[in-house]
């Protein structure tokens, strides 16, 4: 199964991006991989190679990259967005956070949720930029990458966002099961305030997002993509087995037993971004140490 290489972007990109990251993954002629994307934040993604199609709220549509490249805005995901891809691909992955739309003429988070645009916010092009483009060398690869992504956003003069956006992502990236009104109050503002800047900016509401926070770590870990140690704990945010079941089928369409045993290689690279930023946000691992479900001695897997 392919992971990405993925990491933290350089500190003076981080009210915008969370992480960027690399995948490349070659297949036999004729194979094609059904899967699909759960993400709770915009994804800047940079597309070469196959063609995609994608189930989204405005229909199926197809997307066919080619050697040049595509870049798709993916925005919110209320539920998994199916996938598939019709052979082999390389693909630049920028984790944006709820802050970047502000800067740039886009819809409103709310009406982007489950939807692409066929554009790169930073340069108005739907063809990538060659700092993009891939190579052989996936960290030479993702330090062009994130070279480029530095000078865009540094030369753009982009607005910080609301100090609240980023307490309340590191508020479901740590304690989703925590009390709205603690929270709230711990950052000083009124319930209004708070329901209003995050349904203005995630496009859902509080109480959705810290439920969907919940089950994308719990999809993670029945991915293999997660602290192994903590899946006890994540287990008892629910209520029973029941519930656990109603919750997975609800936003991956998909049992707990299936997405253990399942094929899942593009949820499961989603997944392993977002808990990598997690652990980070608990504490867990530094910007240079390899997540816990990696193997330290093992050479970056990209393919």
């Amino acid at each position: 199964m392919p992971l990405s290489l993925n990491r933290s972007p350089h500190p003076d990109l981080r009210h915008w991006l969370m992480r960027v990251g690399v995948t490349s993954v070659d297949m036999p002629e004729g194979a094609a991989i059904e899967c699909a994307s759960m993400c709770e934040h915009p994804v800047l993604r940079m597309i070469y190679g196959a063609k995609w199609t994608a189930e989204t709220a405005d229909g199926v549509q197809e997307f066919e990259p080619g050697e040049e490249g595509m870049a798709l805005y993916f925005g919110p995901e209320t539920r998994a967005m199916k996938l598939k891809v019709h052979g082999s691909f390389r693909v630049v992955s920028v984790n944006c956070t709820s802050g970047f739309a502000h800067n740039f003429d886009l819809p409103e988070a709310s009406e982007m949720l489950d939807r692409i645009l066929p554009i790169d916010p930073l340069t108005g092009h739907g063809i990538p930029h060659e700092g993009h483009r891939p190579q052989d060398d996936p960290v030479a690869w993702l330090d062009a990458c994130e070279a480029h992504l530095h000078e865009r956003i540094s030369k753009a003069g982009l607005e910080e966002p609301h100090g609240l956006l980023e307490a309340f992502e590191w508020q479901c990236l740590t304690a989703p099961n925590a009390s709205l009104a603690d929270f709230a109050d711990t950052t000083g503002v009124t319930r209004r305030t708070l329901e209003r800047t995050i349904n203005r900016h995630w496009g859902v509401t509080p109480k959705f997002a810290l439920r969907r926070a919940r089950a994308l770590d719990m999809a993670a870990a029945l991915l293999g993509v997660a602290d192994e140690d903590e899946e006890p704990e994540l287990r008892l945010r629910y209520f029973d087995q029941s519930h656990l079941s109603r919750e997975m089928r609800h936003f991956f369409d998909q049992t707990p037993r299936g997405l253990q045993v399942g094929d899942c290689p593009l949820l499961r690279i989603t997944m392993e971004i977002r808990q990598s930023r997690r652990l980070e946000a608990l504490a867990k691992l530094s910007a240079d140490e390899p997540a816990p479900w990696r193997d330290p001695d093992a050479e970056p897997d990209t393919d």
